[in-house]
C-alpha cells in the first residue's frame, strides 16, 4: 500500500507499507522538496509528522492488529450499502482478501 501527502512549500511525503507476515509490517517514509535538497521546512515537517500523525497511527494500527487476532473478529465489511456506493466497505473487504491471499501465497 502506498500513500502520499502534499504540504505547503512544495513538499511531498510518501509512505509505503509492506506486510511481512500477518503480524508485521515494514513502513518506508520519504520526504521530497521541489529543490531536491534537504532544508529546514522538510526537517520540521518530518519531525511534526512523526510526533503527531505517525505516533497516533502506530497506536491505532497496533490496536486493529490485536483486534484481528481476537476470537470475535470475522472478516467482511462493517458498513454495508446495498447499492455498493461510497458508504460501503465492500472494496475494503476485497482488498483484505487480496492481501490475505498474497501473504498466504495463494
Amino acid at each position: 500500500m502506498f500513500s502520499f501527502q502534499v504540504y505547503p512549500g512544495n513538499v511531498l511525503n510518501t509512505y509505503h507499507w509492506r506486510a511481512v507476515d500477518v503480524g508485521h509490517v515494514v513502513v518506508w517514509r520519504g520526504w521530497y522538496a521541489a529543490s531536491g535538497k534537504d532544508h529546514d521546512t522538510v526537517s520540521k515537517l518530518a519531525i511534526q509528522d512523526r510526533d503527531t500523525t505517525v505516533a497516533e497511527d502506530i497506536r491505532l494500527v497496533e490496536s486493529v492488529q490485536r483486534g484481528l487476532a481476537s476470537r470475535g473478529y470475522r472478516p467482511g465489511p462493517l458498513v454495508i450499502d446495498p447499492q455498493g456506493g461510497v458508504n460501503s466497505e465492500h472494496p475494503v473487504m476485497h482488498l483484505q482478501r487480496w492481501m490475505r491471499a498474497a501473504i498466504d501465497g495463494k
